[in-house]
């Protein structure tokens, strides 16, 4: 039986889906069964009416089975990952923190993609920076025990939005598939720093981690719509703790931070990014290594790294100014290419 025929008259109706059904239309997705315009209409109309967490649970019930888990190591994991899509063009925030969490012995899997609304993503970057994302689970396995850190190639284990992937390339707005990629990490890590484009998500998406067994998240979104926590302005946060959610804001100038405006944060290209990444690494100030300060220092919280945020704050910098994220990123360099 066809879902659309059931689903798609609640769906115009502003009406929410429950679990189940949404389990079952997204199976019917990604069966190949549902054609071009069936799949068009349904993800142009749900992005009107807007994803609820029952939604996007029953997404992930679906599509989960589909992606492939290449580590064979009993860890817990922590993912630093963003939704993309913010248009800021920024510099890569989030794979900076994640050689920073790294080096504080943390086990890092990182899920990304290629860019979304940057000149450069995680993958991009990665590569400039002479890293090898495309490599097998055994070297995969071999990062991670090694440098404490993997890159998850999204495209190399999530084989659940082959069926989609024409019709997403062909709509010209963001989708429910925006939100789900990074909920979709292929090592099913347990800690998630996870941003997103817009604040009416971050208690749906924590809410989403909640029912998928999340012991630690926060979601974050800043002020200025920038899918990290920000330092032009407030982050709005949903933070999932003891199977408990609560919100609240971060302000860099609590932080003694000093505020920057918009353009100050703007990468470029992957050359241009990677270059900057690894000044920072080498000693640089500016205003992306405040931002990474802040995301690095939420990243230990929840990890449960330390005690507080300014404890966070404090162990980045020292990570930084040591020289450890740089030796991590020359080691995950190193053993990548083996």
């Amino acid at each position: 039986m066809n879902p659309f025929n059931l689903i798609m008259p609640q769906i115009l109706s502003n009406k929410d889906l429950t679990i189940k059904e949404s389990e079952q239309v997204f199976q019917y997705i990604i069966s190949g069964n549902a054609t071009e315009i069936e799949m068009a209409a349904f993800l142009a109309t749900l992005s009107i009416k807007g994803p609820c967490a029952n939604e996007l649970i029953g997404a992930v019930n679906a599509l989960k089975p589909l992606v492939l888990n290449p580590l064979a190591l009993d860890i817990d994991t922590i993912d630093v990952v963003g939704t993309g899509g913010d248009g800021l063009k920024t510099y890569n925030i989030s794979t900076a923190v994640a050689f920073i969490a790294a080096s504080a012995d943390l086990y890092i899997a990182k899920h990304g993609n290629t860019a979304v609304s940057s000149k450069s993503g995680a993958s991009d970057v990665l590569t400039e920076l002479g890293i090898n994302i495309n490599v097998d689970n055994a070297i995969l396995n071999k990062c991670i025990k090694e440098a404490n850190i993997c890159f998850l190639f999204a495209p190399n284990f999530n084989k659940a939005f082959k069926n989609v992937a024409k019709v997403r390339k062909e709509l010209s707005f963001r989708t429910i598939f925006n939100l789900l990629g990074p909920l979709l990490n292929p090592v099913r890590s347990t800690r998630q720093l996870l941003g997103v484009f817009s604040d009416k998500y971050i208690k749906i998406i924590a809410e989403t981690l909640q029912a998928h067994g999340s012991k630690k998240a926060w979601v974050v979104n800043g002020s200025d719509g920038m899918d990290e926590i920000t330092l032009t302005g407030t982050t709005k946060i949903a933070e999932l703790s003891e199977n408990k959610i609560k919100e609240f804001e971060i302000d860099p100038l609590k932080y003694n931070f000093k505020l920057c405006d918009q353009k100050s944060l703007q990468g470029g290209t992957p050359i241009v990014n990677a270059k900057k990444m690894v000044n920072m690494f080498n000693g640089e100030k500016s205003s992306y290594r405040d931002i990474v300060l802040l995301n690095s220092a939420a990243t230990f919280c929840i990890a449960d790294k330390v005690e507080s945020f300014e404890e966070g704050l404090e162990l980045s910098k020292s990570i930084i100014d040591s020289g450890k994220a740089i030796k991590t990123l020359n080691k995950l360099k190193e053993v990548s290419n083996k």
